[in-house]
């Protein structure tokens, strides 16, 4: 039988580092290919269909970004493995790489004996699972019964598993459900979760308390918020934990609780996350989380800042901002509680309409939307011509990206 050798594809214009890259993958047995600049490199991963390949940032024909993008978003490329080695050793240059596609980057000069490792990694490397699952997907107050069965009626929950690692997005009435589902995957085994709150309105935390995992002394869970805007986070969730309202202390839940108030972007080994202030009474944030050279961003809740202020410059640049922030993202969930009619009644009360997420999902060149935090008074029926009314938008704009509105129970894969 004829073996068959791995490909590994050298993009760059400076022919000593070609020259150097050619001569050590030489010594191992793959394939090589060359070239020197952008676009014949990606004539040449088009034509060959590499299992890596290594390419510089500043070439001649085609930028090394576009490049990434390119190969990123061909589906008969998805395969492929990205080690970007460049110069340039800043982090914004290294964070752009890995939110458009890229897998690893190496600093020139690097190391011939690391880039063969990195190399030899990415060709052995299956790409891990990165799942989102929605636990919670309304908003404001929880809403059960016949007429939300299709959408559901917890409030905000999100789970995602990068790999190995299990991240919670909000702890709504949703983190309840999560947690009897936890306990029965695990068993007797020890679990360990990173929980992400965007803001500490009731609809995001009040599942906690219910949260059966965080009862187990085996398992640890560390809690990332803002420091309140009088209080420290801890203090928050023991509040609502306080016996004036609730029977249980949150010091009788017997788990490792760490409770960890951001400052920065937070980096999870394998998984990164990152965060922007979002426009919401009060203090919220919403989260970029990065993850094997995939990114999901998670905006609840946010009411567009050109909204309140209609007779400055359109689109507002906080705005874009916002977008900034989730461009190029392989998946953007976004609340979107109103329709038109319903926001001039509600303007102020820090929330988006369907056009806005719509808007802000194309202005960030997403692949693809998910509306979240469905308004209490929106039934399955009303949410289904919604979905219509997207769709129909979508097309009659020329818009690119899928659209969806989540649904409690259902999983999407990154």
């Amino acid at each position: 039988m004829e073996l068959v050798m791995k490909k590994v594809l050298v993009v760059d214009d400076d022919p000593s580092m070609l020259t150097l890259a050619l001569n050590r993958l030489q010594t191992e047995s793959v394939e090589v290919l060359t070239a020197d600049n952008g676009a014949d490199g990606l004539h040449m991963a088009r034509e060959h269909r590499p299992d890596v390949v290594v390419l510089d940032l500043m070439m001649p024909k085609m930028h090394g970004y576009t490049l990434i993008q390119e190969i990123h978003n061909d589906p008969a490329l998805s395969h492929v493995k990205i080690l970007v080695t460049s110069a340039k050793a800043y982090a914004s240059d290294v964070e752009r790489t890995l939110r458009l596609g890229a897998d690893r980057y190496l600093t020139k000069p690097y190391d011939l004996q690391e880039f063969w490792n990195t190399v030899s990694e990415l060709l052995e490397e299956k790409r891990p699972p990165f799942t989102v699952r929605f636990w919670g997907t309304r908003g404001s107050i929880a809403t059960p019964g016949e007429a939300t069965v299709k959408y559901g009626g917890n409030t905000a929950c999100t789970e995602l598993r990068c790999g190995d690692q299990l991240l919670i997005l909000d702890a709504g009435t949703g983190i309840r459900g999560l947690g009897v589902s936890l306990v029965s995957e695990f068993q007797e085994k020890p679990i360990t979760g990173h929980i992400f709150v965007g803001h500490t309105h009731w609809d995001h935390i009040q599942g906690f308390p219910f949260f059966a995992p965080a009862f187990n002394p085996a398992n640890e869970f560390s809690i990332y918020s803002l420091h309140g805007a009088e209080k420290p986070l801890k203090k928050v969730f023991r509040g609502q934990m306080d016996s004036d309202y609730f029977p249980v202390l949150l010091s009788d839940m017997k788990a490792h609780l760490e409770f960890c108030e951001l400052e920065s972007e937070v980096n999870l080994g394998p998984t990164r996350v990152s965060y922007v202030f979002l426009n919401h009474p009060g203090l919220a944030v919403g989260f970029r989380i990065w993850f094997s050279g995939r990114s999901v961003v998670y905006i609840s809740d946010h009411e567009n800042y050109g909204r309140l202020a209609p007779d400055g410059p359109s689109p507002n640049s906080m705005d874009l901002d916002i977008a900034r922030f989730a461009e190029d993202a392989e998946l953007l969930i976004s609340e979107a509680q109103y329709t038109e009619e319903e926001y001039a009644q509600k303007k102020g009360w820090g929330h988006s309409t369907f056009l806005d997420a719509l808007e802000r999902a194309a202005q960030a060149k997403v692949k693809r939307l998910a509306i979240i935090h469905h308004d209490p008074s929106h039934d399955d029926a009303f949410l289904d011509g919604i979905l219509g009314f997207c769709q129909k938008t979508i097309a009659d704009r020329g818009y690119t990206f899928s659209c969806f509105l989540a649904q409690e129970g259902t999983s999407v894969e990154i």
